[in-house]
């Protein structure tokens, strides 16, 4: 035989002894990628779990897109993992995850109190607005026409085109934007400056991209005033049941517009709007649900750091209110609406008054408030009337309100803010306990 002539008589032994040895190392390798362990098994293991981070998310063996609200856990909506104003995103439980952790964590680690307060809520929100977004631009035309003989001075022609990427609504209804521009002289202070014209173009509904095509023309107007002139242009949100939003600004002088007194011609520019911050206070609220009498009360505790320079000459004018409205999260329509009473000419008034709202477990999701902070114009002589409940069963309430809306927020499903999300989704996982929160009055 060959072997024998190779590996001498002992050949045979030698091949059928090797065979064994690779069919024992074989086995051997099987085992370990299949025995939890080993060094084979946590490879695959971790290559698995890769995989399935970067292949969207599925329910039940069909798109994501597909998926219905009643067909997810209601612990997924809770932790506002799979959506994003109410939509259905793609690979959105790793964003969750990351945008709520913090607060997850604080209510996680709640003791079983009556009372419950969310904190550190500032520093998510810090997170949150780090958020790449799409900048608001605003489309607009400039005209300036020199003195003819006609005309002994001459006219600037303010064209609104358009305007893209509006900011959101606070709550989950449609905008109704509108501009607001005004002509500002231009001083060493901003305190001092002087409006000298004011302009408002129409509201456009349901857009985040409105056209206008609107144009104001100041008339009289020599080159030398231009040059100190400053437009402050502003988009406003309409709100028919509260204060209207300002949602961007824009701000810059006339005369670094280049060749518009020199030239005739119509000069299309195209600005980067800033998105507005403005604050009008903060208002302590405590809400909490009860599953057995289905019920949901709002607690309106008290004001601080109130801001009303903008509506109101003084503080001994404002007397505060708090109105709270019931909306439909689709629509938007108003339900109901309940009132607290208001406390005559203070700043930092305190209610500690309670209204209450019949809901159904059901209805929580579709169901968000409003909470606007209302100054009382129309105050009775009679002083016993000070601290007598404005109700919505009120008879002098009936006719139409002259009242000034100071500031809103919005709670439920459908609330934008990060702070007004995370004390709605806190009720609903400690029912039966008064959830109190700060929010800030926009």
């Amino acid at each position: 035989m060959v072997y024998e002539e190779f590996l001498g008589r002992w050949g045979r032994f030698v091949l059928i002894g090797a065979g064994a040895g690779a069919v024992l190392i074989f086995l051997l390798i099987i085992a370990c990628f299949l025995t939890p362990g080993c060094l084979g098994y946590e490879c695959v293991r971790k290559r698995r779990k890769q995989g399935e981070k970067n292949v969207p998310l599925r329910y039940n063996g069909r798109p994501n897109e597909n998926v219905k609200l009643a067909d997810v856990s209601y612990r997924s909506w809770r932790l506002g993992s799979l959506y994003d104003n109410g939509s259905i995103c793609e690979n959105a439980e790793s964003q969750g995850r990351d945008s709520l952790n913090s607060i997850n964590g604080t209510l996680e680690s709640m003791e079983t109190a009556s009372t419950l307060s969310l904190i550190n809520v500032e520093k998510q929100q810090k997170k949150d607005d780090k958020i790449k977004e799409f900048p608001t631009e605003l489309t607009m035309s400039l005209q300036y026409l020199p003195a003819s003989a006609e005309n002994a001075l001459g006219k600037l022609v303010i064209g609104i085109e358009a305007v893209a990427n509006l900011p959101q609504k606070q709550y989950n209804c449609t905008l109704e934007p509108y501009m607001a521009l005004d002509i500002i002289k231009q001083t060493w202070s901003n305190r001092n400056a002087q409006k000298l014209h004011s302009f408002r173009t129409r509201g456009v509904r349901h857009t985040a991209s409105p056209i206008y095509r609107e144009t104001f023309v100041v008339a009289d107007v020599k080159p030398q005033e231009v040059k100190d002139w400053v437009v402050d242009i502003a988009a406003y949100d309409h709100d028919r049941y509260a204060n209207h939003t300002e949602l961007c600004t824009l701000k810059f002088p006339l005369k670094d517009v280049k060749k518009l007194l020199t030239s005739p011609e119509i000069h299309l520019l195209n600005y980067k709007m800033k998105r507005s911050n403005k604050e009008y206070g903060n208002i302590l609220l405590g809400v909490s649900y009860l599953p057995t009498a289905q019920r949901l009360t709002i607690k309106v505790v008290r004001l601080a750091n109130m801001k009303i320079t903008h509506t109101i000459p003084s503080p001994n004018e404002f007397n505060p209110y708090v109105r709270i409205l019931m909306l439909n999260g689709k629509t938007g329509r108003k339900i109901k609406k309940k009132k607290t009473k208001y406390v005559r000419a203070t700043a930092q008034p305190e209610f500690n008054e309670t209204l209450t709202f019949d809901l159904t477990f059901a209805q929580l999701e579709s169901i968000q408030f409003l909470v606007a902070v209302w100054s009382k114009t129309d105050i009775p002589e009679e002083g016993n009337n000070e601290h007598q409940s404005d109700s919505e069963e009120s008879i002098n309430s009936y006719r139409k309100s002259k009242d000034i809306c100071i500031g809103k927020v919005a709670l439920g499903k459908g609330a934008r803010g990060v702070t007004e999300k995370a004390h709605w989704f806190s009720v609903l996982q400690n029912q039966r306990k008064v959830v109190t929160v700060w929010h800030t009055l926009k």
